[in-house]
Parts: structure tokens; sequence; C-alpha cells
């Protein structure tokens, strides 16, 4: 492959880019490590401003706070 094992792609969940054929190009290419609607990683939809940090870190607090109250 020529992208280094830790490199992710991130891609923006346009309906024209979530197609079979970009999918497979996807697990062919970045095996594993794509960032998307129903990939390994998830991510918000047409979010590609969100740094992965503040998505999860968000979550977490969310679930947290929500479990206090």
């Amino acid at each position: 492959s020529q992208f280094p094992e830790g490199v992710f792609f991130q891609q923006d969940d346009a309906p024209p880019h979530y197609g079979n054929i970009d999918r497979e190009f996807l697990d062919t290419t970045f095996p594993q490590r794509w960032i998307v609607r129903g990939a390994v990683m998830a991510w918000p939809p047409r979010s590609p401003d969100i740094k992965p940090l503040y998505f999860y870190l968000w979550g977490y607090v969310n679930v947290s706070t929500t479990l206090i109250l």
C-alpha cells in the first residue's frame, strides 16, 4: 500500500461517495482505516470539520452526564 499503517481516510458521507464501488476501494486502499457512516470508526455525517477527539470526547461526556442525572 502507498499509505503508512497509521493513516486513516475520513469520508464526508455525501451519498455519491458511499456507493459499493467507493466502499470496495476504501476497503482495499485503507483496510479497517476509513471513517464514515457504517465503517469501523464511526463519524457523524457531513461533519469533516469535527476533530476525532471532539466527537469521541463529547459522546463520552454525553453518556457520562446522562448516567449521572
